[in-house]
């Protein structure tokens, strides 16, 4: 008869002779070649021979095991299968530990008793073993300790074990290193596995008589006051609300005044978002324990959750007033302050979460800054940014609004830094971040700055109209007409109906008292845009310039249709009308400007004779 061995990590597979095939890790080899006879698999079946338990078990004694209690609690007979085949019946039920979910069970037969070990010396991140036997095949599977998990106040506590373990391997014998048991393996389903630590077994009464198992009392134990507490509280340990609530809600009906039940029953609602039923647990809880610190914050946390922003405030206050262990509380009340708009009372709680050096301190750097923003607080707020950004330096959200408080403190080198950082952090948006250094030197009136930015928005995007555009503008703005005619017509040639670069060339034409070629440029501005009185304002002016008012007239005269407000205008065609003598007109257009603008309209009255 061929057995195997395997695991997710080792597979080991040997005769059961105990010969090795394949050589693995010696720990693992240790543990098969001294344990595995002391491994056994229990099926137990009721009276009408339906089964009702089946998992593992290990030797404590030549005719000794011990099992999860609920796998025989009602059984009336149940029997052992060894990992070399040999099975043997069960006897009796010696001792019982409630607590833990624990039996030791007498067999008919001789078993090879495991060395047990102690958990007094195990600690997080300690390799840990456990042996099983399913359909046949022998499994080890390893794992780690990741902590400790507190069942019951001021008692043995619980191993949280990182293992992937099948249900029929609960009962596995949990091994350290050396090979001693440390612990039981318990499955109470697909997210409750954890270890019985093996101290509750050392201290039960091995030697006691005990009482046959087919006479022993019935019970389905997990539906029982210890056992619905023992899944429940171990489920909710292991952050499986879902498992938790089921027993628990059994529980609390034998126990109607457990303080403890009733708060693990509003923590795991809460995870579960029945925000309803955890308000009614945590007012429960209180009912027991008026000024309970995590009742009170339970029902401030689902009052959260529903939007009653004042009430969650009055009760989270009170949580702290009672002197509850929370860093996140500070966080919450910022939220619930924040939503009432109470902006400084968001930043005080945001202030003392981040002091209150939280685990994960950098949403509480997050929410300070923008709330410090939001208050007009500039230099608060860059310093908050700055610490959420020694937390997360590539956080774009930061870096995007940290770039945008310097520059309107006037801060520009450092502004154009961060945004420059932006462009390596998150290139897709590259051109965004130029464009806001343009934007930013635009407003600062340092147009040399923002031409490099300009310019490779350019080289990113060489048939961008608007890019060309842009850089354009700054030539103009730095009286570099050559250089912006040049780059407008490249603009134009992009895009030949771009009516703000022919508004545009027009005007740095007229800088360069190039004045026909101002014309052309506005005529073909007007050309795309008929409506807008600027355009006929502009070719007017120009033909003013020149001395072609008969040019001109026309082209005032539609600006004035256009806009009648406009008092530039009106005073133009006025000016134009004397010069082609027609005092007449001028003064009709007198008439119009004293009421737009009494100083051209003064002005004017000088001109006409």
């Amino acid at each position: 008869m061929k057995k195997y061995y395997h695991s997710l990590i080792i597979i080991v597979s040997f005769f059961v002779c105990g010969q090795l095939i394949m050589a693995q890790s010696q720990e693992v080899t240790d543990i098969l070649s001294k344990n595995s006879s002391g491994v056994i698999t229990l099926l137990a079946w009721d009276n009408n021979k339906n089964v009702v338990g089946e998992g593992t078990g290990f030797a404590i004694g030549e005719n000794l095991i011990v099992i999860p209690y609920h796998l025989v609690s009602q059984a009336a007979e149940a029997e052992i299968t060894t990992i070399s085949g040999k099975k043997a019946k069960v006897e009796a039920l010696v001792a019982l530990d409630r607590n833990y979910d624990l039996a030791i069970m007498r067999i008919k037969g001789k078993l090879e008793p495991l060395s047990l070990g102690a958990t007094d010396k195990l600690e997080k991140g300690r390799r840990l073993f456990a042996l099983s036997e399913i359909n046949g095949q022998v499994i080890i599977t390893e794992g780690f300790l990741r902590d400790w998990l507190e069942l019951l106040t001021g008692n043995v506590k619980l191993l949280d074990i990182s293992m992937n373990l099948e249900k029929t391997a609960c009962g596995a014998p949990i091994f350290d290193l050396q090979g001693k048991v440390v612990g039981m393996a318990m499955v109470l389903g697909q997210g409750v596995r954890f270890g019985v630590p093996i101290e509750p077994v050392l201290s039960l009464n091995r030697f006691a008589k005990g009482v046959e198992l087919k006479t022993a009392s019935k019970e389905n134990f997990l539906e029982t006051m210890e056992g619905a507490y023992f899944a429940g509280k171990s489920a909710a340990l292991l952050n499986e609300p879902g498992t938790a609530t089921i027993y628990l809600e059994k529980y609390v009906k034998f126990r109607p005044d457990n303080l403890d039940a009733y708060l693990c029953l509003g923590r795991c609602y809460y995870q579960l978002r029945n925000y309803s039923e955890s308000y009614n647990n945590y007012a429960k809880a209180l009912l027991l324990k008026p000024d309970h610190p995590q009742a009170l914050y339970g029902l401030g946390l689902n009052l959260l959750n529903q939007r009653k922003f004042k009430e969650a405030i009055e009760q989270l206050e009170k949580a702290i007033a009672n002197k509850i262990d929370s860093k996140e509380i500070y966080f919450e009340l910022g939220s619930a302050y924040e939503e009432l708009q109470d902006l400084n009372k968001a930043a005080e709680n945001y202030l003392k979460y981040v002091q209150s050096q939280p685990e994960n301190p950098w949403s509480g750097w997050l929410k300070l800054a923008q709330t410090y923003q939001n208050l007009k607080e500039t230099d608060k707020a860059i310093m908050a940014y700055r610490e959420a950004l020694k937390l997360k330096q590539d956080d774009i959200k930061s870096n995007y609004s940290l770039a945008q408080l310097l520059a309107s403190i006037g801060q520009y080198a450092e502004a154009e830094s961060v945004f420059k950082k932006l462009i390596e952090i998150n290139p897709q948006d590259a051109t965004t971040y130029y464009n806001q250094i343009i934007q930013m030197y635009d407003r600062a009136g340092q147009y040399d700055k923002a031409i490099e930015a300009a310019k490779k928005i350019i080289e990113l995007n060489p048939k961008s109209e608007v890019a060309v555009y842009n850089l354009a503008i700054m030539y103009f703005k730095l009286n570099r007409f050559e250089e912006a005619v040049k780059t407008l017509n490249d603009c134009l040639a992009l895009k030949n109906d771009y009516t703000y670069a022919w508004y545009n060339l027009g005007l740095v034409y007229n800088k360069m008292n190039k004045h026909q070629e101002a014309v052309e440029a506005f005529k073909k501005y007007n050309a795309l845009a008929p409506d807008d009185p600027n355009g006929w304002l502009n070719i007017g002016v120009e033909y003013m310039i020149l001395k072609d008012f008969e040019r001109a007239l026309p082209y005032l005269e539609k600006c004035v249709q256009l806009k009648p407000d406009n008092a530039v205008a009106q005073y133009n065609l006025a000016i134009t009308y004397i010069n082609l003598n027609d005092n007449y007109s001028a003064r009709e257009v007198l008439k119009v400007l004293q009421r737009l603008d009494k100083a051209l309209a003064d002005r004017l009255s000088k001109q006409i004779k």
